[in-house]
């Protein structure tokens, strides 16, 4: 009897202490462009069989949409499903934010990997270029979730030892877990650019000094990040009369990079 005792314990040691799985991250690819990946705490011995994943990614409630989702895990297609803010409210959100439910469906895509490799899963867009709020994961935990019976959740389900197929999601990776549309508000776009924006404040007119030759397109979003006003002639002179008082951001976007500036309307 003493014996089968050393063996469970043995055997819970290795279970407990010895458990594999992926963490789910948010990576910014460039701008607006980013991508999911998940992170494995192990080296696979072999090929793992990659089944079905899923998570659900919460954005600011409104016009912000996320578009042209890439299958980045063996070319395999994934389905977008969003539900709106009123929609989350009655599973105890509370209004603020959608979510777009990620899901790649039942397949086969067999891979090798180390422990702390990110591999890619899914690539997409996030549309009128929001610069306040956040995009974060809905955690398993939260009461949308758990309201939701378990339809929103992140998964992994995988075979990695040639067995079953088990669902091995671990949790967020620390630091990847949410990314701040604030950081793409501001960038220098000066200096950037090398287009000035002046006069800041203003009560109706915006003009701009430098090297207008490149630009393609001009944007001002509210600081909702609601789309007010776009202009695609007469770069040196904006007409922003019609605008309420307020602060706004004005996107200059040139053939080779885009520059944001903060602007207030008097």
């Amino acid at each position: 009897m003493k014996n089968n005792y050393i063996i469970l314990i043995l055997f819970l040691f290795n279970t407990l202490g010895f458990s594999q799985g992926y963490e789910f991250g948010i990576v910014q690819i460039a701008d607006y462009n980013f991508k999911v990946v998940a992170i494995p705490d192990f080296d696979s011995a072999g090929n793992t069989d990659v089944s079905d994943v899923g998570f659900t990614l919460m954005m600011p409630a409104g016009s912000v949409d996320i578009t042209n989702q890439t299958g980045l895990l063996g070319g395999r297609a994934w389905t977008l499903t969003q539900f709106d803010a009123a929609t989350l409210a009655g599973l105890g959100g509370d209004g603020t934010e959608d979510g777009f439910q990620f899901n790649l469906p039942a397949g086969q895509t067999l891979l090798a990997h180390t422990n702390g490799q990110q591999i890619d899963l899914v690539s997409f867009d996030v549309t009128n270029t929001p610069i306040t709020g956040q995009m974060r994961f809905l955690l398993n935990s939260e009461t949308i979730a758990t309201n939701a019976g378990g339809a929103l959740d992140s998964f992994y389900n995988s075979n990695i030892d040639a067995t079953t197929t088990q669902d091995y999601f671990s949790g967020i990776a620390s630091g990847l877990g949410s990314f701040d549309f604030s950081t793409l508000s501001i960038k220098d776009a000066e200096t950037l650019l090398g287009i000035s924006v002046y006069p800041n404040p203003t009560k109706g007119k915006l003009y701009l000094n430098g090297d207008t030759s490149k630009l393609k397109d001009i944007h001002i979003y509210s600081m909702t990040g609601q789309h007010v006003m776009e202009v695609k002639d007469n770069f040196r002179e904006i007409n922003i009369e019609s605008l309420q008082a307020a602060i706004y951001f004005v996107k200059l976007n040139t053939t080779d990079a885009a520059g944001t500036y903060k602007i207030v309307k008097e």
